[in-house]
């Protein structure tokens, strides 16, 4: 079950990704190499943090890199 869960949020990922513009690839590129140079227990986000981080991309706000850390940290 989990592989088929892996799989379809891969396939989601890429679906998403075909949808976004090219000119947020750099974004995107950006945010993986971030993704995938955390260890998996930074990657956890509490519901608030979610909720704020899914807030500021719906509405394509821009916040720095040491705010994600934060976020991320849980430092506020």
């Amino acid at each position: 079950m989990a592989v088929m869960a892996m799989n379809t949020a891969k396939e989601l990922i890429l679906k998403l990704l075909d949808e976004i513009p090219e000119s947020k690839a750099g974004e995107i590129i950006d945010f993986l190499l971030f993704l995938k140079s955390r260890k998996e227990q930074d990657l956890h986000l509490e519901p608030e943090e979610e909720a704020e981080l899914w807030k500021l991309i719906q509405t394509d706000e821009r916040i720095s890199a040491d705010r994600v850390d934060e976020l991320l940290k849980g430092e506020e």
